[in-house]
């Protein structure tokens, strides 16, 4: 695994641990970028 890639996934186990989902998507020159998504529920 590459440096980056372990970057990545540390990123995501440190979101997902306090509970909160990440995103994971590709930009225009390869690489990847992880974000934090806070969903909130509007009507149920």
């Amino acid at each position: 695994m590459e440096t980056a890639d372990k970057k990545v996934m540390e990123a995501i186990w440190k979101i997902v641990n306090r509970g909160g989902n990440a995103e994971v998507k590709r930009k225009k020159d390869g690489t990847l970028v992880v974000y934090e998504v806070k969903k909130n529920i509007v009507a149920s």
